[in-house]
């Protein structure tokens, strides 16, 4: 059954804006932002909301959005060191959450929010949507149908180029309020495990500060990490990022039994090199138009199909641990079991 949902934004920096942006834009029939709370009085907002939502309140405080009965869905994206509080409110509240990754800063967190959606009745996803770029998709549907057969390796590097590194790490990250590497490869490892459909079962890992520091302080973050590990269903894998680059790029390489397969995430084209020599070139166009290759429209359609179902359990609640825990096992500079970990939340269900 659909509904008209009418969304609250739980700030409203630049990634609140491009979401409420995306539902005006794109999804109009779906719903409508129809709340804002951010710790600014006055947020500066584009020229296209102010116009489309000249008489929307602002709050200060989140709480008064979450009081207000006509709000039925919040999309969250506070600082990560907020999330499990502001989350677990809004459930409690009676809302649908949308939160975007990362999801919480530490292990106990993702624990702690795992064990909260999945004890009860409620409608919550994390806003990943990598998964949801055009070529990702394609990527999925290939490696699904074992184009290049039984998968045996992954390579994946993201270089985010040093123009956007310089203004992220210096600006965003000139405070203790979290990792770079968490709020990157959060992202990418997610990813990676997806495209496998398994999950990391071993981690090896290490970052560390080059470049991007305030001239006289210390490094508030690494901006350069290296990780390589297994997943649970054996295949091996390598994730770098790299803030040194002269451009914003996400590369994924595959190698299976039959072949190998090649993208940059950003862009529109696979290629897939078989082991018999032969080679071709498969389009993956952004057919949907919007933020982030379209993949901000097809995920914000997919969280809002997902309320209309009339599902009421968390959804994917695993990418909760899963998400994190690679990028956070890399910081420990040390080989960590993340299966182990990770299986003694979700039980059975993992294998």
């Amino acid at each position: 059954m659909q509904t008209y949902h009418r969304i609250g934004f739980i700030a409203f920096g630049q990634r609140g804006q491009q979401l409420a942006e995306t539902l005006v834009n794109h999804l109009p029939e779906y719903g409508c932002p129809a709340a804002v709370a951010d710790l600014r009085k006055n947020p500066v907002v584009s020229p296209l909301f102010s116009f489309r939502c000249p008489d929307i309140p602002f709050f200060t405080d989140y709480h008064d959005l979450l009081k207000m009965p006509e709000i039925d869905t919040v999309i969250v994206s506070t600082y990560e060191d907020t999330h499990l509080t502001i989350v677990k409110e809004a459930i409690e509240a009676g809302k649908a959450v949308y939160c975007e990754k990362p999801i919480v800063p530490t292990l106990a967190q993702a624990e702690e929010l795992y064990r909260f959606v999945t004890s009860r009745e409620c409608r919550f996803q994390i806003g990943l949507n990598l998964p949801n770029f055009p070529v990702s998709l394609k990527l999925k549907e290939l490696l699904d149908a074992k184009l290049i057969g039984d998968l045996i390796l992954i390579r994946s590097a993201c270089d985010v180029g040093q123009t956007f590194a310089r203004s992220f790490l210096i600006n965003k990250f000139s405070c203790r309020r979290g990792s770079f590497i968490t709020a990157k490869l959060t992202h990418d490892t997610d990813l990676l495990q997806h495209l496998a459909g398994s999950y990391a079962e071993t981690v090896w890992g290490s970052a560390s500060n080059f470049l991007w520091r305030r001239h006289g302080e210390e490094a508030m973050t690494d901006d350069t990490a290296v990780i390589a590990g297994v997943l649970h269903n054996g295949t091996m894998f390598t994730q770098t990022l790299t803030s040194c680059g002269s451009s914003y790029e996400r590369k994924f390489h595959a190698f299976g039994s039959r072949g190998e397969i090649l993208a940059d995430l950003h862009g529109s084209s696979i290629e897939v090199r078989y082991s018999n020599g032969r080679s071709e070139t498969l389009p993956a166009p952004n057919l949907s138009g919007g933020g982030h290759n379209g993949a901000d429209l097809v995920t914000l359609r997919s969280f809002l199909d997902y309320l209309d179902s009339g599902e009421r359990k968390a959804r994917w609640p695993e990418r909760i641990l899963s998400s994190v825990m690679i990028p956070m096992a890399a910081l420990e500079k040390r080989l960590v079991e993340t299966g182990k970990w990770y299986r003694s939340i979700v039980g059975g269900e993992a294998e």
